[in-house]
């Protein structure tokens, strides 16, 4: 449905009025009064050495997006990565790709180990109750896979009051989209409770050129919280999460006579519970233990028609996560250290049944199935010492041991009978330890500096180390030999806020080793064949920054940034062309004010990205046959306009609405299919 049609009924006076859309998620790194736990202890963001940013549940209740990725896509730093459909995206962050992005829901990990793209995040907005980003690598704090950053989702909890509730309804038109989500909550005689539940519904994305076919998606979810104040210092509780997403992806690049990817189900089922101690003596501070239990359960069809070949590609994955983890705060004199021991047992059943049949000749069945397995057990240490009055030193280590396994069975037959079957059973296991070391300077009351030290740590998933996938005509083995990925992240950093001028900005320069990338092996008229190799490293360099001027009446000129260079390097052949934009900024001019007692607010901006290139490794110069082409996405700019309104006591209801693309620009962030053409959002948010 064309925008122009949405909004014609709309008074100029409205659009200015209500607001909604993409978030700013830097609003909020303003203040210095902001608290965040990426450090694994709730502390003062001015005070936290290294990059961290935050959406609020106020961004969140303002964005009319589909996905946690849509709220994600303007942090500086972070790119939002889609296969080709709207219902899931992966987050890149400082050009790592997702498999090297840590997510997490509450502190636990969301694992992900049989895809070609990395973890995904499965998860309804409405859920939120805020989101930090860590940029750069964690995993001396949060552990394997955090090489890029983490991205750490914390859920609503209870209210103030003995019943309180929320309701919101939105609509979209890049996709006749609808989405309605609710939730009661509240604190009585000690016990908080939260019930939850949400419903989305988009139909395929409207691009400037037309229909993207193959990219509706549908979700349902509900989650429950419940805990208990033993007293003042003790509290136990647990949470049950259910997320339903059916969603599909198809592709407008042109290499197949037909493609797409089915998947009717994939759900996330959670429950956990956690125990918490806070002030126990004059040296612990805090104790605490979490357990969890995770499902996730997806069910796929690749299907690839090209020229008389035709591949489809059946999977069913079921992945049980098993967790613990303990933590203590301890008060060391001016010394604060935190201590814990983490574990996880991932365990992966999946069976694949594919089909290919080079018409008219053969056709060839085969079936798969692997059931395999993987531990880690982490300890890890930090601690925070005052150097100076005014400069503090982080430092910290992890030592993690982590082991795989799997059997592995496969049968077959072709139009001239059985193949031959095949079992094995393979294992893979590796100990590691990273460090981290970081200052802050509190120069003064409003400004802080940072510097930082980091390494990151990646074991391989069990698809790397087991499992031989089939997807989009090409064949990916997998290598029980792979060694883990490891990096070093560099950085220096400046937050200044005061009542005129506010700023958040980092320079970076990282450096990872042994990258695992898939290295084509062969090439025959039935597709590539590519095995899991560490063959490939990225050097990475850059500047974040996030800028706002209140030296306006109710006008805030502000912007956010990021410059960055990528070399990746694979199999002797070093390029700058590694798909990452050298420049992407979100920039424009906010108003807020008041008018007969509604508060009223409006956004007009424009997002650019620089164009990208993607150097194609396959190319072999000595092989005729084979291309050097590259993938090419050109830069472009949208403008968008954004505004809203909140009335009621305390502001409890409010009306946002937002216009983007506004002059319909054509443009891609993926080479599977253009983004949104011009597209109009509401969404309603009531409180009682």
């Amino acid at each position: 449905m064309k925008t122009t049609h949405a909004i014609s009924g709309l008074s100029a006076a409205v659009a200015l009025a209500l607001s909604a859309g993409t978030v700013s998620a830097e609003d909020v790194l303003q203040t210095e009064t902001v608290h965040v736990t990426a450090s694994r202890v709730e502390q003062e963001l001015m005070e936290v050495p290294m990059s961290v940013s935050v959406i609020t549940s106020k961004d969140i209740e303002k964005s009319g997006a589909k996905t946690v990725g849509d709220l994600l896509s303007d942090i500086p730093g972070v790119e939002i990565k889609n296969d080709g459909g709207q219902g899931i995206d992966r987050v890149k962050i400082r050009g790592e790709d997702a498999f090297r992005t840590l997510v997490m829901i509450d502190g636990q990990k969301v694992a992900e180990h049989k895809s070609m793209s990395g973890a995904p995040i499965l998860i309804d907005p409405s859920m939120i109750e805020r989101i930090e980003v860590i940029k750069g690598p964690a995993s001396v704090l949060y552990g394997s896979d955090a090489i890029g950053g983490a991205i750490n989702i914390i859920t609503k909890k209870g209210g103030t009051r003995p019943v309180q509730g929320e309701i919101s309804a939105g609509m979209d038109t890049s996709a006749s989209g609808k989405n309605v989500s609710a939730g009661i909550y509240g604190t009585v005689n000690g016990w908080e409770y939260r019930l939850n539940a949400a419903t989305e519904s988009y139909d395929n994305l409207e691009t400037p050129i037309g229909e993207v076919p193959y990219t509706e998606f549908d979700s349902r979810s509900a989650s429950l919280y419940l805990a208990y104040n033993i007293n003042e210092n003790m509290k136990v509780g647990g949470t049950i999460d259910y997320y339903n997403l059916d969603f599909m992806s198809g592709t407008q690049d042109g290499s197949y006579d037909e493609f797409f990817v089915d998947v009717p189900k994939w759900d996330r089922t959670k429950g956990a519970l956690f125990f918490e101690m806070n002030n126990v003596n004059d040296y612990l501070a805090r104790l605490r233990l979490d357990v969890f239990h995770q499902r996730s359960n997806k069910d796929m069809q690749n299907h690839v028609i090209q020229g008389s070949t035709k591949v489809d590609s059946f999977a069913d994955n079921t992945l049980d996560q098993t967790g613990f983890s303990v933590q203590s705060d301890w008060h060391l004199g001016d010394h604060y250290l935190i201590a814990g021991y983490e574990f996880s047992y991932d365990s992966l059943d999946a069976e694949t049944y594919s089909v290919t049949s080079p018409l008219p000749i053969m056709t060839v069945r085969n079936t798969r199935v692997w059931d395999a397995t993987q531990q880690q057990h982490s300890v890890y240490a930090s601690m925070e010492s005052p150097v100076l009055s005014d400069v503090s030193l982080t430092y910290g280590v992890r030592y993690t041991w982590v082991r795989s396994e799997s059997d592995y069975e496969k049968t077959g037959t072709t139009s001239m009978g059985p193949s031959t079957p095949e079992s094995w059973s393979r294992d893979s296991s590796d100990g590691h330890a990273v460090f981290n070391l970081g200052a802050v300077w509190r120069a003064a009351e409003d400004v802080s500096l940072r510097a930082s030290w980091a390494q990151g740590y990646r074991f391989p998933i069990i698809q790397e180390l087991f499992v031989d996938s089939t997807m989009g005509g090409a064949t990916t083995l997998s290598n029980p030999d792979l060694k883990p990925e490891t990096s070093d992240n560099f950085e220096i950093g400046l937050r200044w806020s005061n009542a005129a001028f506010s700023v958040d900005s980092a320079v970076f320069y990282s450096k990872a080793d042994d990258y695992i990338d898939s290295l084509l092996t062969a090439q025959t008229p039935m597709g590539k064949t590519y095995r899991y190799t560490n063959v490939s490293e990225a050097t990475t360099y850059g500047l974040e920054t996030s800028l706002s001027f209140n030296v306006f009446e109710n006008f805030e000129p502000y912007t956010t940034f990021t410059l960055m260079r990528r070399k990746f390097e694979q199999n002797g052949v070093s390029t700058y062309d590694s798909g990452t934009p050298e420049m992407t900024a979100r920039y424009g001019v906010r108003w807020n004010g008041v008018v007969e007692g509604l508060n009223l607010r409006a956004d007009a901006f424009a997002i650019s990205r620089s164009e990208s290139v993607q150097h194609n490794f396959d190319y072999d110069p000595t092989n005729a046959t084979s291309e050097k082409k590259s993938f090419h996405l050109g830069g472009a700019t949208t403008f968008n306009l954004t505004a809203g309104v909140s009335f009621g006591k305390d502001s409890t209801h409010s009306i946002d609405v937002g216009l983007y693309n506004i002059t319909d620009k054509l443009y891609q962030t993926s080479d599977a299919i253009y983004e949104a053409g011009r597209y109009f959002t509401v969404k309603w948010n009531s409180k009682f």
